[in-house]
């Protein structure tokens, strides 16, 4: 908006060109299949191995290879992945009250099939109101000078630097800065002078207080006064809650000249009506816990445990990671608005029996990856994708247009393994069947001879899950435009079968990416090529890099929605994207001894007609010209004859 000027002087107009363009992930997989343990049809983000072990379990389900795949990913450089577990068994469940009535909690066993789990939940307090009391020192005045305080001997340790006073109730507060002898010392004199006698003490908490001092007549149960407990105190009719902070412990010695423990809490946010510290009525105070049963045969107990993710015993994570637990509790989103303690869950006596129906491994179906593979359409950071447990041409199909539909992520199809013959014609019609139009998969062959989980020999796995880390790591050191071939496949001793070279070199020319083993070296990654019908799209890094490029653009330029659509903001764009290419052209994406040689955008009135504008239409063109990878290097030598001219200007 255009400054208004209206007195004599210099103005300032800031002015912004359009946001750089940042370039998208490239190099996050997914991958479907079937694991021993873990959520059916759940995308799981998963960053590292031991991740992966965790939450899908420690060995693979025989005769499945999605372990084999994650391991392979991880071996050959990926770092991010996500992993979904089809399954043709489901989950019985059921939802947990909080103490306002609001659904809050799902709970669900961890394998489908567990008939006869029960769930019970009950209250438990480690801090009770029989012995926890908000501490409220009271001393008497023996003289008062200016900001000085004298009160009777020993009196005045009660008090500590940061406590607000007040003398003889009469609603003059101040803040406490030292304590020396018997004297307290507040930051600015008292208006009025009091009578000696007159009783000194902590001035009310009002509301909106975050830091209150509690004391226990006995002592405080480990882990019951820590960041994320959520305390209630009671005074009269008054109750108010608050989630813990910090605590710092404070010895102090009360009027009898006795040290006393206690306990300065600052709450989250501050308490939501006052509490009088007059030291008359007591302000009890009490910790809300809960213990959660789970009930199959015998009693399983989580004792302790917080509502709060800041607190040790945290619900979710407690009873989530329980190695040997039998159910998986989940918070339900967006999580009802009950403010504390009204958020805990409520007693319930036996929840259940969470009862689902028993996966049968042999009897998966198609459908039954395909559901799977629809769970990962929201997530847009996703760029490769593979089922290395089904590859059926429903299955294979059904990824190949997942990809062609969302235009941002590609797939790595597995070849089958049980071929009939040594010519590989098997291998040949499933890539027939493979087909792409626009390059959106690529088909590798053969399988790979992998280590066991433990000792013993080799076992035989598809590569899919090696192929994406193999992509991964080739994006990360050398950038998507560089074709993933001619690359060591970590995590292989072998492949499942050889081949000459004759044989090699058909079936690449038929678009299937052979991976070789020459003598005892590790297999090598040795072919680039899309399964596309368009030979346009022939090469995987060009696919891919097109893939990147159009997304980076798309989400770059999203500001420039419902901006006025006049020649400030093309030529805004066209700088944005420009400069997004061109570096994309110093990389080396890109082919041209300049910019120019390897890049346009247009934006004009040609492609944006007065029509065109007034339907709210931009319209903007862009033409690469990509690096394509030197698939064959052909050197051409022969006899020279020697010798040399000599010629003078």
């Amino acid at each position: 908006m255009a400054v208004q000027v209206s007195y004599p002087g210099v103005y300032i107009d800031e002015f912004a060109p359009g946001a750089p363009i940042q370039g998208v992930s490239t190099n996050i997989a997914a991958l479907v299949g079937i694991s021993a343990q873990g959520p059916l049809d759940t995308p799981t983000r998963v960053t590292s191995w031991d991740q992966f072990r965790r939450v899908f379990g420690d060995e693979p389900r025989p005769g499945f290879h999605l372990w084999f795949a994650v391991r392979g990913f991880f071996e050959n450089g990926g770092t991010v992945c996500y992993v979904v577990r089809a399954s043709n068994g489901s989950y019985g469940n059921v939802v947990l009250n909080d103490r306002a009535g609001n659904g809050a909690v799902r709970v669900r066993p961890r394998q489908p099939g567990v008939t006869g789990i029960k769930i019970s939940v009950a209250q438990q307090h480690l801090l009770t109101t029989a012995n926890t009391t908000v501490y409220q020192p009271a001393g008497v005045l023996a003289a008062q000078a200016g900001r000085d305080i004298t009160l009777v001997a020993n009196q005045s340790w009660q008090f500590r630097p940061g406590d607000e006073i007040t003398i003889a109730a009469a609603g003059e507060r101040r803040r406490v800065v030292r304590v020396a002898g018997n004297i307290v010392r507040v930051a600015e004199p008292f208006a009025n002078a009091y009578a000696a006698a007159s009783a000194v003490r902590l001035a009310n908490a009002a509301t909106g207080t975050r830091t209150l001092r509690i004391r226990s007549t006995v002592a405080i149960p480990a882990g019951a006064l820590t960041a994320g407990t959520l305390l209630t105190i009671k005074q009269g009719a008054t109750t108010v809650a608050g989630v813990v902070d910090s605590v710092q412990a404070e010895y102090l010695y009360d009027a009898a000249n006795v040290l006393t423990l206690t306990q300065r809490v600052t709450l989250r946010a501050g308490i939501s009506a006052a509490l009088t510290l007059d030291g008359v009525t007591a302000a009890t105070v009490q910790s809300e816990e809960f213990r959660f049963r789970v009930t199959l045969g015998g009693d399983t107990d989580y004792d302790n445990l917080a509502m709060d993710s800041a607190h040790p015993r945290y619900f979710v994570r407690v009873i989530n990671e329980d190695a040997g637990g039998l159910v998986q509790v989940d918070r339900i989103e967006p999580p009802p608005m009950a403010l504390p303690p009204s958020n805990v869950l409520a007693d319930v006596a036996a929840a259940g029996p969470l009862d689902g129906t028993a996966e049968n491994l042999a009897g998966l179906a198609d459908i039954d990856f395909t559901d799977a593979l629809d769970t990962l359409e929201p997530i847009d950071e996703i760029s490769l994708v593979a089922i290395p447990d089904r590859r059926t041409p429903a299955v294979q199909a059904a990824l190949i247009a997942h990809c062609e539909r969302l235009m941002d992520r590609f797939a790595i199809l597995d070849s089958q393994y049980t071929f009939s013959n040594a010519q590989h014609t098997d291998v040949e019609n499933q890539r027939q069947a493979s087909t792409s139009t626009r390059g959106y998969a690529a088909l590798y062959y053969p399988w790979l001879r992998v280590p066991p989980p433990g000792s013993g020999d080799p076992v035989i796995v598809p590569p899919s899950g090696h192929v994406c880390g193999v992509i991964a790591r080739s994006d990360a050191f050398k950038g998507v435009h560089k074709a993933p071939a001619n690359e060591i496949v970590n995590g292989s001793v072998g492949v499942e079968r050889r081949m000459n070279k004759t044989d090699q070199g058909l079936l690449n020319l038929a678009g299937i990416n052979v991976i070789e083993q020459s003598g005892v070296g590790r297999p090598l990654l040795m072919g680039a090529r899309t399964t596309a019908s368009d030979r346009n799209w022939l090469h995987v890094s060009t696919r891919r890099l097109f893939l990147f490029l159009e997304e980076s653009i798309q989400e770059g330029i999203g500001w420039a929605v419902f901006e006025p659509n006049n020649l400030q903001l093309w030529q805004k764009l066209k700088r944005s994207i420009s400069d997004f290419l061109s570096g994309e052209w110093r990389n080396g994406a890109l082919f041209g001894k300049s910019a120019e040689e390897a890049f346009y955008v247009r934006i004009d009135e040609t492609l944006n007609p007065f029509s065109a504008q007034q339907l709210g239409y931009l319209h903007i063109e862009i033409g690469l010209r990509p690096t394509y990878p030197a698939e064959f290097i052909i050197v051409r030598i022969g006899i020279w004859a020697g010798g040399g001219e000599v010629s003078e200007a």
